[in-house]
């Protein structure tokens, strides 16, 4: 689903639960698809306005250990992604590789800036293999094991989908000795 102008795009973490937040001009957010009016005020609270008409005020404060909140009222650690920063995370943080770990993929569009590895090289567990950049951001991805690059299927300059193949990998089998 496309943004609309002059709105943001988040991933935010509440506890365990994650959410899908917009933030439109004018002040209305919307929650896992529901409007919301947010005021926030200079002494870091927030009115938070329902569509169904229900209000409550929230304090944001940064330090404040969940487990030791005790009187301050109900506290949640709260993780704040970019929608580009979620599904960063979403591929599995700096690897993009299936899970057998035979292709490694784009985790995002963007455009290809450099090809860091050649077919034949042999690549440890977390090696830069290819710089996708997206958002003006050039973004590392990297082998999630140790591997032999069997195909390299991009270019630099080239443009690329959310899932593309960059590279077809061989993983080693670790052996015991």
């Amino acid at each position: 689903m496309a943004t609309p102008q002059g709105s943001r795009s988040y991933r935010v973490r509440v506890g365990e639960r994650e959410h899908t937040v917009e933030v439109r001009e004018g002040g209305t957010t919307v929650v896992d698809g529901e409007a919301l009016h947010v005021l926030v005020g200079s002494d870091g609270r927030a009115a938070v306005t329902g569509g169904d008409g229900t209000r409550t005020v929230v304090h944001v404060a940064g330090g404040v250990d969940p487990r030791q909140a005790g009187s301050a009222g109900l506290v949640h650690a709260v993780q704040v992604l970019t929608q580009q920063q979620a599904a960063l995370a979403a591929l599995g943080g700096a690897h993009r590789a299936d899970a057998a770990g035979k292709t490694l993929r784009s985790p995002m569009p963007g455009r290809i800036v450099r090809v860091l590895v050649r077919e034949g090289d042999r690549v440890a567990a977390d090696t830069p293999m290819v710089i996708v950049e997206a958002m003006k951001m050039e973004n590392e991805v990297r082998s999630a094991g140790a591997a032999t690059v069997v195909r390299v299927a991009v270019n630099a300059g080239e443009a690329v989908e959310a899932g593309a193949v960059l590279c077809e990998l061989e993983p080693h089998v670790a052996t015991s000795g």
